[in-house]
């Protein structure tokens, strides 16, 4: 997991040469992870309405029901402006940097930026969905912090082979080499999907504590919805970062 973690670290210094365009990709960074978990905070209003919908006056349904609209209503157009922001952010900071690259290899620099920040924005997200999970049930919290980092640790290792993978087919290109697309793009695939199939697999076992603690009663019915969600999110963002590790490394490797 060293390798990935020195790679987005050069990668941000390269891509990014002034201190604030790095100060507004972080801000971006955090918005967009901000956007994403807030969608807990609907689900968890969600559940108050449906299973407190007997207990609710009238007045307290419609501005729940209002909050929840205008707040899954904030988060959808936020990150529609999040990533709308984050292009013109890329070609000022393109702009300032001093080292020129070749034009053959712009839109590698373009794809890499992209990963990145993707990337970046989907680790700060799980980094707030550990700690709510943790807020929320502590014993369910730490399970998922060993969870997580285990299956970090299979991707980082996953990325260095396919580093290695990618430089390879860089070289063969420079001695006019011929390789199929077929083979590049199967060993990026597989590589994804491998990393996707291990940390589905993984969150098994998150599901089967989530359901073992629901049924002891040591987490409440709506918690128990909420941390199914935040779940299903968490795992959704670690097949992003699978399938985003190995686009990040073609990126890299091609722009270098």
């Amino acid at each position: 997991m060293r390798t990935m973690v020195k790679h987005f670290k050069d990668s941000l210094l390269k891509l990014f040469p002034t201190t604030k365009f790095r100060i507004i990709l972080i801000i971006l960074v955090l918005t967009a992870a901000f956007i994403s978990v807030s969608e807990l905070a609907v689900a968890k209003l969600f559940t108050q309405i449906i299973l407190h919908e007997g207990e609710l006056s009238t007045t307290e349904i419609i501005l729940y029901v209002l909050g929840f609209f205008i707040f899954f209503g904030g988060t959808r157009a936020g990150h529609y402006f999040q990533r709308i922001y984050r292009v013109n952010v890329f070609e000022k900071a393109f702009s300032a940097s001093e080292k020129k690259i070749q034009r053959n290899k712009e839109n590698w620099r373009w794809a890499q930026a992209f990963e990145l920040t993707t990337l970046l924005s989907i680790f700060t997200q799980m980094g707030v969905i550990i700690v709510f999970f943790t807020f929320l049930n502590w014993k369910f919290g730490l399970l998922n912090i060993v969870v997580v980092a285990l299956v970090l640790q299979v991707l980082g290792r996953i990325y260095g082979k396919q580093v290695k993978s990618q430089r390879s087919f860089v070289k063969a290109k420079e001695r006019k080499e011929h390789i199929s697309s077929a083979i590049k793009i199967r060993t990026r695939i597989r590589s994804g999907e491998t990393g996707i199939l291990i940390s589905g697999l993984a969150m098994l076992i998150l599901f089967g504590a989530l359901i073992a603690l629901s049924f002891t009663g040591e987490i409440s019915p709506s918690n128990t919805i909420v941390l199914f969600f935040g779940l299903r999110m968490q795992n959704s963002g670690l097949s992003n970062i699978s399938s985003g590790l190995m686009r990040f490394a073609r990126a890299r490797t091609h722009s270098e």
